[in-house]
């Protein structure tokens, strides 16, 4: 019984030896690391910690948190700075901006990690533009895509109204007449085309387009002149042989309005309820007498001895010409103005109207010393 209480005792004296040891060597351990590790503040992307890791320069101590970093990311102190107990490290990772202005695409690398910061970084904050999204978005770090859609002054008349400038974010011309809260219809006739796009200074025209349909009854419809020679006519004579006479139709019509103002009209039906009659005017085709260019005919002569052969004199006792015609009865056998005031071609033709309807009596004391009655 002594024998084995004293077994006993040696093996608890062995034990609590080897738990002695194990102590000493998990604190000589411990010490160790400490010894080896450093204490730095880590900030990524904003978001600081404090953070223990083996390594004596920051690229060391970021690859011991696991922290990769590439080209286009910004690291401060740089990689090859060493650390101790308190360095700080500063990490901005870089980003793509599919930026997307007006239409045109264009990536940018940013390290910012919203919207308005990225835009400060690449130089333009697209003041008074429209943004797909709010300028304090956040951008991840796969990157965002991000639209932009600038102010223009652009010129705009609506409705044949003076032309007013505005300045509106707008791509299209579309775009520029919802900023402006101008409907356009189908009708309506927009210039440029609602999808083209617009670029600074453009104009844009709307023209306010209506149609629409009136009936008229009993519109009357005009008759036509229709002309016919007739052989018993003197030249230059004309006769009315038939007086013309208006029809009569009911039509309806389509009516093109463009800002308000006719601009257009066309028959869409029309029934005809009385027909036209054409008026018929008689053409003389007879001829006045010989050609009197010679100079030495019987007109020559009775001017000779009614004028002394003057056919531009005006005697002032109201006759006129070479074979002296009153201006009435020039005028009745179709003269123009007074005699005297036309070649003598012209009154010789007057002339042989005259006689052929009344004979040579019309010039009675010259006409009979040429023998001519």
């Amino acid at each position: 019984m002594r024998d084995k209480i004293a077994h006993l005792s040696r093996s608890n004296s062995l034990l609590i030896g080897l738990a002695a040891l194990v102590a000493v060597a998990l604190v000589g351990t411990t010490l160790g690391y400490t010894a080896l590790t450093t204490s730095v503040t880590l900030t990524l992307d904003g978001e600081t910690r404090e953070v223990s890791a083996l390594g004596d320069t920051v690229g060391e101590v970021l690859d011991a948190e696991g922290i990769e970093v590439g080209e286009r990311d910004e690291v401060a102190p740089g990689l090859d700075t060493p650390v101790d107990d308190g360095s700080e490290i500063t990490v901005a990772f870089s980003r793509p901006l599919e930026l997307v202005v007006d239409g045109r695409s264009k990536t940018h690398w940013v390290t910012a990690t919203d919207v308005d910061g990225a835009l400060a970084q690449i130089g333009d904050r697209f003041r008074g533009a429209d943004l797909s999204v709010s300028r304090s978005s956040s951008i991840r770090r796969d990157g965002l895509e991000l639209e932009v859609v600038t102010p223009k002054k652009i010129s705009v008349s609506v409705a044949g109204r003076t032309a007013k400038k505005h300045r509106v974010p707008a791509v299209t011309v579309a775009d520029v007449l919802d900023e402006l809260d101008i409907a356009v219809d189908g009708d309506d006739v927009v210039k440029p085309a609602p999808k083209r796009k617009v670029e600074p200074g453009d104009s844009i025209t709307v023209t306010r387009v209506k149609t629409v349909r009136k009936a008229v009854q009993g519109e009357p419809v005009a008759f036509r002149t229709v002309e016919e020679k007739d052989a018993d006519l003197f030249t230059g004579e004309k006769s009315v042989a038939r007086e013309g006479r208006k029809g009569l139709r009911d039509v309806v019509y389509q009516l093109r309005y463009e800002n308000g103002e006719l601009v257009d009209r066309t028959v869409v039906r029309a029934t005809v309820r009385r027909k036209p009659t054409n008026a018929l005017v008689k053409v003389g085709t007879k001829s006045t007498g010989p050609n009197f260019a010679d100079g030495n005919t019987v007109w020559d002569r009775l001017a000779q001895c009614e004028s002394g052969g003057n056919w531009a004199t005006n005697t002032g006792n109201g006759y006129y010409g070479g074979v002296q015609f009153s201006a009435a009865t020039w005028r009745s056998v179709g003269g123009t103005g007074l005699p005297h005031q036309h070649s003598r071609e012209e009154q010789i033709k007057r002339a042989s109207i005259l006689q052929a309807r009344a004979g040579w009596g019309q010039w009675p004391h010259c006409s009979a010393q040429l023998g001519l009655r």
